[in-house]
């Protein structure tokens, strides 16, 4: 015999099929609106100091993204740049909260340690939820004008130090690669978390530059001494020439075999993962759509982008499932041109 409950339950089913809606999504959905309208502060992390690209970025998002989300939650930023951003990608997979109130900014070559088998990664990116990528990125090597380095063939020539965070980013691996794989003599100095502490010491005179500085954070963050000439870009990286800078010679033309520009590529694959932003696997469906969707929006929002451009900031932003097909896309890369890297960024 049924129960009065049944009978309510049966009742309600009814009439969702009858709306046309399928009767456990409704639920569902409301759940994830009930949860954010309960909870009124998020927190983003981003892999760099305060006032670096990565943070630049994430703080402009931050001011956004909650008009498009239930409640209009607070979001604060949290800086976690240590080891070039693998911290973040470990602290995301492992101890930031899966309830969908933690969303930080992973790296496209902390994805690509997790492919070298870093021993140091303890996250699996394609169990991430991909909310959406900010930007795409074209890469720089800057030098300060105090260093004599006029032109990229004095990169062979001469050694040159240059500033690196950890092992994770760019600032490090880009120019360990281009001394393996082009014959470039560069100097890697580790210990600098963030643009603004890299360009301190070239004004100091403890470094010559930097690569793994895009040209985003160029325009952002270095706008007035590179406008000044206090630095000069040499050299610019990606997959393609950033149009802006048509005239500055792209790293990748550099190689001499097909090999050494396939390894290149899949260096560079990484910077059209410029700003993606990942929530943790356990995280609710219905959160991460809801995430997906105020991403979206806010990216489309005119007070949003009129910001970028007072920050001089670069949106070249796509969808949460484009970014899990580019990250997708570096698993499919060649075991030889991994190992080529791998042997290139083993310790020496």
């Amino acid at each position: 015999m049924k129960t009065a409950l049944h009978r309510r339950a049966a009742w309600i089913i009814g009439l969702a099929a009858l709306a046309g809606l399928p009767p456990a999504s409704a639920p569902h959905a409301q759940d994830a609106e009930a949860f954010f309208a309960a909870h009124n502060k998020l927190t983003f992390g981003a892999p760099s100091d305060a006032g670096g690209g990565y943070d630049t970025y994430m703080r402009l998002l931050s001011r956004y993204m909650p008009r498009y989300m239930p409640g209009n939650p607070t979001i604060v930023v949290q800086n976690i740049p240590a080891a070039g951003g693998m911290a973040l990608g470990n602290m995301l997979a492992n101890t930031a909260a899966k309830d969908g109130t933690f969303m930080g900014i992973i790296r496209g070559t902390v994805v690509q340690e997790e492919i070298y088998k870093n021993p140091a990664v303890h996250f699996e990116s394609r169990k991430f939820h991909w909310v959406g990528n900010m930007n795409r990125d074209f890469d720089t090597c800057v030098f300060s004008a105090k260093s004599g380095l006029k032109s990229w063939n004095d990169m062979y020539q001469r050694q040159a130090s240059v500033g690196g965070s950890g092992a994770g980013a760019q600032s490090y691996s880009f120019p360990v690669i281009y001394n393996d794989l082009l014959g470039t003599k560069f100097k890697v100095i580790v210990g600098y978390p963030g643009t603004p502490e890299r360009y301190l010491a070239m004004e100091r005179g403890e470094l010559d530059g930097a690569c793994g500085i895009t040209t985003s954070t160029l325009h952002s963050v270095l706008a007035e001494p590179f406008r000044d000439g206090k630095i000069l870009l040499l050299a610019q990286a990606g997959s393609a020439k950033d149009p802006q800078f048509p005239d500055v010679p792209n790293i990748l033309d550099e190689a001499k075999t097909p090999e050494v520009r396939q390894a290149l590529q899949f260096m560079y694959a990484a910077l059209d993962l410029g700003r993606p932003l990942a929530v943790p696997a356990e995280t609710p469906p219905d959160r991460v759509a809801l995430l997906r969707r105020a991403f979206e929006q806010a990216m489309r929002d005119p007070d949003l982008i009129a910001e970028a451009g007072k920050l001089k900031l670069d949106l070249h932003w796509v969808s949460g499932a484009d970014t899990e097909t580019a990250v997708a896309q570096l698993y499919k890369t060649p075991e030889p041109v991994i190992a080529r890297l791998q042997k290139a960024l083993a310790p020496k």
